[in-house]
């Protein structure tokens, strides 16, 4: 994914250009696109987590 768009790229920049492009091309939705390109550019795996599944901080009472 960075190589189609790289890290000094938005992500609304990323996903109004060639990434959304390729997500076409492959049959991905676009949020996984997005998601793949923020893990690679972190390397945290809750990139790639749905905000859903995120436990907010009211949820560890």
């Amino acid at each position: 994914m960075l190589e189609v768009a790289p890290a000094y790229l938005s992500d609304t920049e990323a996903a109004t250009g060639v990434l959304a492009l390729l997500c076409e091309q492959i049959g991905e939705p676009l949020e996984h696109g997005i998601a793949a390109r923020r893990y690679a550019i972190s390397g945290d795996r809750r990139a790639s987590a749905r905000p859903s599944l995120i436990a907010s901080p009211s949820d560890a009472r």
